[in-house]
This record gives C-alpha cells, structure tokens and sequence, in this order.
C-alpha cells in the first residue's frame, strides 16, 4: 500500500477548500501599488506647446502608468531648473542649450526626450520687409536676453549678424510697430494669431527652417533620477508621449484642462498653435518622423554642438553624452 506524502496529502486536502475560496470570491487580493507622485514645472504658461501633459492627466494616461502627476506652471520670471536641481520638481521641460550649458557649469541636469524635433522659435517682420533670413544682416532685432546666448550667436556665426543689431524686447508689437526694418523674436505656434487678431500685416520666419537644429520642449531630469530611478524616468517619458498622441487625436479634454489652469488661453489659440505644430512638423519630423514623438539622435545632438562651438557659445571639448540620455526614448522605439 502506497502512503502518500505529507505535502501529496495536505494538497489534497486544501484544493477543494481553495476552489470553494475562489468561487465565492474569497482569496484574498494583493492590494495595487500606490501611484507613484510626480511633479512637473512647465517652462511657461498653461497651452497647447504643453498639450500632451494634460491630455495625459485629463485622460488619467498618467493613472494607468502608476503615477500621481501635478503639473506646475511657470512664468516668464521663473525658472524650472532651478526647481528641480533644487529638490521641488521631478521633471522639468527645457531645450537643446540649456542642456549644454547645464554640462558646461557642471549642473546635473539631463535630457530624456525630446518633443519637438523642430524649435518654434522665428524672427517676426513686416510683411515683405525680407525675403530670406540672410537679408536682415544689419536689421535692428528685438532679442531677449536669453535668447542672446543660444540663437543669437548662431545667427552671428551662421549668417554673419552683429551684435550692432541688437535692441532690447518686451512682449507686444508696438516697438516694432515704428519701424518697418525692425524685427523682433517670436513663436511660430503664437505669433500667427496674434498677428490675425490685431489686425497686423506680419510674418514669421522659422530659424529651423534656416538650419537652426535645437530640440525644445524636452523632457528633462536630474541625473541623479535617471541613474536611480529609471523605472520611473521610463513610466513618465512613455505616459508624456501617449499623451501627446491623444492631444493630437482629440485635443478636447486637455484643452478644458489647459483653460482652467491658464484663463487667458482660448480654443481658437490652442487650435492654431496645434495647426502650426502639423503644418511645420514641430512634433514628427527628423527623428520622430513615423509618429515616434519625443525620439532623439546621437547624430542630431553632435550637429547642434558643433554649431554652438562654432558660434563661441560652448567651448570645445565638452563632453556631450552629459546633456542627454537616449535609453528612456529606445525602449519605446526599438
């Protein structure tokens, strides 16, 4: 006679007991993570150039990856970076220079994604004034101060503007308004509808268009977070980029969100902005091109270095792979 096992007969014992637990809904559930908190300073203002944050949160795609996100605005006299180096924030939204001035003063910022592929950034002028970028050479020019240190010398090195061009800028038209040489820096994705609401005879010309080759609205973290934490790093750039791609399919409920956080944001400026954004391929262009919003490239961040070293903006000998992290980016696009 055979006589089973202790453990051959305890589960024999225990299976009916089990099946009888699991149809009566009995067992027992291991209890869901907590989401993860996450804090996020935008670079301006509420609007569609961060659309893809809160679809993320309008559409709870931030949930569903784990994480709690608030998402901070930060005006025109902030400054995100120093937030999050500081402690306060998680990830920050930036751009191509900063990246590389964050390496050259030794602060431990890096990038993680990249939104858009092509900067927004344009010169705007009187209708007709100039046909090409290198026919404003000797123009007066409205540069903000920190744009002084990232385009400005680009244009210096690129086109041979001069430093003589130089005057200072505030928001609004009126200077340029008195001067129909003037030119004045602006946004593609907003300049455009304030020109149309005001009744102004302008236009914009895009520096990407020209061979300027920054990355903007970038993703951006300490190093610290992304060499201890890259689950986290991976969950937020993967969330961030569907919510983009439900910001472009159906812009609605961000929009609502985008509103309420910025009052004086209206649906007919966040539908331009979005229009500008496809009409110029700010988003799927260069390396997202094939809708792999945010990717980046070795070959695109060398390209924008050695610019800025030829424009005196970086010193030579940098080194580069500091600014940026490419693994966040390759997991989603294999």
């Amino acid at each position: 006679m055979n006589i089973p096992s202790f453990s051959v007969a305890l589960r024999r014992l225990l299976a009916p007991l089990a099946l009888l637990a699991a149809a009566t809904g009995v067992l027992a559930q291991a209890p869901a993570p907590a989401p993860r908190e996450v804090r996020v300073a935008l670079s301006f203002f509420a609007s569609a150039e961060h659309g893809g944050y809160y679809a993320a949160l309008a559409e709870g795609i931030y949930q569903k990856h784990g994480l709690n996100v608030t998402v901070t605005q930060v005006g025109p006299q902030g400054n995100n970076m120093q937030l999050m180096v500081s402690g306060k924030m998680d990830f920050v939204n930036g751009w191509s220079m900063r990246a590389l001035n964050a390496v050259r003063e030794d602060i431990p910022l890096v990038t993680v994604a990249a939104i858009f592929q092509r900067d927004p950034q344009c010169l705007v002028q009187h209708q007709g004034a100039y046909a090409r970028l290198e026919n404003m050479k000797g123009a007066p020019i409205r540069v903000a101060q920190l744009a002084r240190g990232s385009f400005w010398p680009w244009l210096r090195s690129r086109y041979g503007f001069d430093d003589s061009q130089l005057r200072p800028f505030d928001i609004g038209y009126a200077a340029l308004l008195q001067d129909p040489k003037m030119a004045q820096q602006g946004f593609i994705t907003n300049d455009g509808f304030q020109f149309a609401r005001q009744n102004l005879k302008m236009d914009c010309m895009l520096l990407a268009d020209y061979g300027w080759s920054s990355y903007n609205y970038t993703i951006d973290t300490t190093q610290r977070t992304a060499r201890e934490d890259p689950k986290l790093v991976t969950d937020f750039v993967k969330a961030t980029i569907e919510g983009w791609q439900a910001f472009l399919r159906n812009p609605e409920p961000a929009s609502r969100l985008i509103k309420a956080n910025n009052p004086q944001m209206t649906d007919e400026q966040i539908g331009y902005a979005i229009a500008q954004m496809k009409r110029y391929g700010l988003l799927d262009s260069g390396d997202a091109s094939g809708g792999r919003i945010g990717n980046m490239s070795d070959a695109r961040w060398s390209t924008f270095y050695q610019d800025m070293v030829a424009a005196n903006a970086v010193p030579a000998g940098l080194d580069l792979r500091k600014a940026y992290d490419m693994r966040f980016v390759r997991q989603l696009y294999k």
